[in-house]
C-alpha cells in the first residue's frame, strides 16, 4: 500500500527534518508521497492509519504541539526511529545524525536565535515562498530535503575528521604546538576548534599537503621558502594571507605532488 506523508502548509524546518527522516531511513516510507494541510486541522486520525502518518501537525505522536516542551516533530520522530531500529549501524553516521536532529530540535526551540546573520541561516529562507496551496510548501520541502542531505554528508565528514585525528602526531614550533595529521577529512574549519598553533594535513586522496595556522602573529612564508628550497618542482602556494602553505588539494588535483614525507615536512617547521 502507497504511504503518505503529512505535515502542515508551509512547514518548519523540523516538519522538513521528519518528513527527510521518514523518506531516508524508515523502510516502508522511501516512495512516501507528501501533502500538506493546515496546521489548523485539530481532528485528523493522526495514530490510526499506517499508510499514513502525519509530521508536526494533528496533535499526534510526531506533533511536539501536543505538549513535548523539549522536542519538535524532527526529535520525535528520530526517538522512534532509534526504537525501531531503523537507524545506520555505523556509528559515524549514527553520530552525524545524532547532531543533525539536535541542532534542528534547538533551532525549533528557539535556542539558537542570537547567532549572527540569521538571513543567513538555513531555517530563514526556508518559508520565504509561502502560501496556502501545495506548490511553495512542495518547493520549501524539497530544498530542505536536499539541504540537509547534505549537512548530513558534512556532518559524516566531521565525525571521520575526528576519528583521524586520533592518530596525530603533536611536536614544538616557534610559535607553539604544531599538529601533524593525515586525513582526507580534517580541514581548515574543523582545525579552527581545535587548540594548535600550526596544523600540518596531509590528504592521502589527492596526496596534497597543507600547513595552516589560525593565529595572529604566524607568518608562514618561512616555511614556503624551505619546502621551495627543499622540493622546487612541487607546486607550493603561499597564500596571500601567509597563514597557509599548499600543494595540491581537491580544487586542483592535476598539481605536482611533493616528494617530502610527512617526517620531512615536520622538520621543516622545526627549521624555521
Amino acid at each position: 500500500m502507497a504511504k503518505t506523508l503529512v505535515t502542515h502548509i508551509n512547514p518548519h524546518l523540523d516538519d522538513i527534518a521528519a518528513v527527510w527522516l521518514f523518506i531516508r531511513f524508515h523502510p516502508d516510507f522511501r516512495d512516501a508521497q507528501i501533502e500538506f494541510v493546515s496546521a489548523a486541522a485539530g481532528n485528523l486520525p493522526v495514530d490510526e492509519m499506517e499508510d499514513k502518518v502525519y509530521l508536526g501537525v494533528g496533535r499526534g505522536k510526531y506533533d511536539e504541539h501536543k505538549g513535548d516542551l523539549d522536542d519538535c516533530a524532527a526529535s520525535l520522530v528520530w526517538k522512534d526511529l532509534k526504537a525501531k531500529g531503523f537507524t545506520p549501524k555505523d556509528e559515524t553516521q549514527l553520530g552525524a545524525l545524532d547532531e543533525l536532529v539536535d541542532w534542528v530540535r534547538l533551532e525549533d526551540l528557539g535556542k539558537l536565535k542570537d547567532l549572527p546573520y540569521f538571513e543567513f541561516v538555513v531555517s530563514s529562507f526556508l518559508r520565504i515562498n509561502g502560501g496556502s496551496d501545495d506548490k511553495p510548501s512542495r518547493k520549501n520541502t524539497e530544498l530542505g530535503m536536499e539541504i540537509l542531505d547534505r549537512i548530513f554528508k558534512i556532518l559524516i565528514n566531521k565525525h571521520k575528521a575526528q576519528k583521524d585525528w586520533e592518530g596525530r602526531k603533536e611536536f614544538e614550533t616557534k610559535w607553539g604546538k604544531g599538529v601533524a595529521v593525515v586525513s582526507s577529512y580534517v580541514n581548515r574549519t574543523f582545525c579552527d576548534s581545535k587548540e594548535a598553533v600550526l596544523y600540518l594535513m596531509y590528504d592521502p586522496k589527492y596526496k596534497s599537503i597543507q600547513y595552516y595556522s589560525p593565529k595572529e602573529g604566524v607568518d608562514l612564508e618561512p616555511i614556503y621558502q624551505k619546502v621551495k628550497e627543499l622540493d622546487p618542482e612541487a607546486a607550493w602556494f603561499l597564500h596571500q594571507s601567509h597563514k597557509m602553505v599548499i600543494c595540491g588539494s581537491d580544487s586542483a588535483p592535476d598539481s605536482k605532488p611533493t616528494k617530502l614525507s610527512l617526517e620531512e615536512l615536520v622538520e621543516v617547521v622545526k627549521s624555521v
